[in-house]
């Protein structure tokens, strides 16, 4: 039987209910689509594309691929943050379009993606140059917010599962940078692997080195 009791709230208030429940659960999301007429034409809107949780998009992608494909790019289309981050990873990391890549983590991090202004300031640091000062500017954004190791094991989290095709990226030897103050900067003294290595420092070099370490370190299984 079709629930009729939404048809007499006032849209703006229906649809930031269903914009909740998608943000929370995609299956969710889709039971409550397919449980009356109102909120199967509401899950149609931006807003709710862009709040929707992507937690089973991988399971979608594997069974239905051309269907996991169109709604990925509506979501992308939506300013969807959570699309725009890893399918910007995805790009750079797999895919091998690099500008594509930057574009789509650029793009979230101006919106307010703080793991993806951990990614670009990752990436723009290991470019060097002029680039490298962007990135720490990022970076130290980041580590102001106190959530710099919660954006570094999602970045983690997110690579361990891609397939590395795009071998320019960290090639040859990781470039070296020396503090004399490191172990007063650092938090923890151990290896690269603890995860809190270095979460709380304003020093650009201790910064670039703590990042550089952790990147070379779960890309090549090694310390540098």
């Amino acid at each position: 039987m079709e629930i009729k009791s939404f048809d007499v709230l006032p849209r703006d208030l229906v649809l930031e209910v269903l914009a909740s429940v998608a943000a929370n659960s995609m299956d969710d999301f889709f039971n409550a689509k397919i449980s009356c007429k109102t909120f199967n034409e509401l899950a149609e809107e931006n807003y709710v594309y862009r709040q929707i949780s992507l937690d089973k998009i991988s399971r979608i992608l594997w069974w239905h691929p051309e269907e996991g494909k169109a709604f990925i790019e509506r979501c992308i289309k939506c300013d969807n943050l959570e699309a725009l981050y890893t399918q910007g990873l995805y790009e750079y990391v797999s895919f091998m379009k690099v500008e594509l890549g930057m574009e789509l983590l650029r793009r979230a991090a101006q919106i307010g993606h703080l793991g993806a202004s951990y990614v670009v300031g990752l990436l723009l640091v290991c470019e060097g140059g002029e680039l490298q000062k962007e990135g720490v500017q990022l970076l130290r954004k980041v580590y102001a917010s106190g959530r710099v190791v919660e954006c570094r094991k999602k970045y983690l989290d997110v690579v361990r599962d891609m397939w590395w095709n795009n071998t320019t990226i960290f090639e040859g030897e990781p470039p070296r940078y020396e503090c004399r103050m490191r172990s007063e900067h650092c938090k923890r003294r151990g290896w690269v692997s603890d995860i809190d290595h270095y979460d709380n420092t304003e020093c650009e070099q201790c910064i670039c080195r703590a990042e550089i370490e952790i990147l070379y370190k779960y890309k090549y299984g090694r310390h540098p």
